[in-house]
């Protein structure tokens, strides 16, 4: 008698390494897990990014993240678009560092290089440290899905290389998310910022933040009022700034605006902020003070022209009546 292991759907297996549920099965995410198995699955075959995200689900961008992530960990190699096993890796070794160079000038070049942090220096930092593994799982219920590999390296280079406390990192993430902007750049836009400014601890982050609220809702207001359809560049989100430092409010800022547009005819943000200097320097800050101060200026403006006027009678008669004289 022949016997014959019917294995059914078994028949047709494929290897997935241990280390994937030893090492990276939380820290994954189900769109890495999906690029992964696909990848498996279809061994010797080859795949796009746009083929792989349209078997999986996934669009293009986080496959592309998926399959950095899975090279990260050393599982997988790429090498001119082909995929193939690799040995467990760690991050590239850095530059050796100068000790002459300021800290904070050193946090900020490893700021901009973006380092790579492998998965499994990442899982190790959330088992390790409380307070990353509280910031991932907040940043999970911000985004209201799990991390993408991008973004925890992210987390891990802000908290990692600038030394900026966790609680502030997820105040940073809270704050690009209520604008809509909370992406992995933009973060590490105002890291770098923070960092070159001295805010670390939890008191400057908090004041900073506030201010960044404030000076966005102002903003939002000045695009309104200035009735402009693109964001303002940098150069004029400078002078916002300045004129805020001033003292100065959206309306006063408004009246800058009319004046600039009557006598330009464009919002030419150079000319408003002399026109707020000027302000500035003659003490006036509200649209009550200006009034008063446009008042003032008429009515001085108006008894020069009538001094004028007075002397010139005078001189005349005077002329007339010295002609006068001589003819008689």
């Amino acid at each position: 008698m022949e016997y014959k292991l019917n294995l059914g759907v078994w028949n047709s297996v494929f290897a997935v390494p241990s280390a994937v549920a030893d090492n990276y099965i939380k820290l994954a995410g189900g769109n890495n897990l999906k690029v992964l198995l696909y990848v498996l699955r279809n061994a010797g075959l080859k795949m796009s990014a746009e083929e792989i995200g349209k078997a999986t689900g996934v669009n293009s961008d986080d496959v592309r993240d998926g399959l950095l992530f899975w090279e990260q960990t050393g599982l997988l190699a790429v090498s001119d678009g082909e995929i193939i096993p690799g040995d467990a890796g760690v991050r590239s070794a850095r530059p050796h560092e100068s000790p002459n160079k300021p800290v904070a000038n050193l946090k900020k070049i490893e700021l901009e290089r973006s380092p790579q942090f492998a998965p499994k220096e990442i899982a190790r930092a959330v088992r390790d440290d409380v307070g990353m593994d509280f910031l991932f799982k907040e940043c999970e219920r911000i985004y209201g899905r799990t991390l993408k590999h991008t973004e925890q390296n992210s987390l891990m280079l802000i908290t990692e290389e600038t030394g900026i406390p966790a609680e502030c990192t997820l105040m940073l993430v809270e704050y690009c998310a209520s604008v809509n902007k909370a992406t992995p750049a933009y973060m590490k836009t105002i890291a770098v910022d923070w960092l070159e400014r001295g805010i670390m601890t939890l008191p400057m982050v908090e004041e900073e933040i506030k201010t960044m609220r404030e000076a966005n809702s102002l903003e939002s207001k000045l695009k309104r009022l200035f009735e402009m359809n693109s964001v303002f560049s940098k150069a004029q989100k400078d002078f916002i700034r300045k004129w805020s430092a001033l003292g100065y409010d959206e309306e006063m800022m408004g009246e800058a605006y009319q004046i600039t547009l009557d006598a330009t005819g464009k919002p030419a943000f150079p000319y408003m902020n002399k026109i707020i200097e000027g302000w500035s320097n003659d003490g006036i800050k509200t649209k009550e003070q200006l009034e008063k101060s446009k008042i003032k200026h008429k009515e001085k403006t108006k008894k020069e022209q009538s001094t004028k006027s007075t002397y010139d009678l005078d001189e005349i008669s005077r002329l007339i009546n010295k002609k006068y004289k001589e003819e008689a």
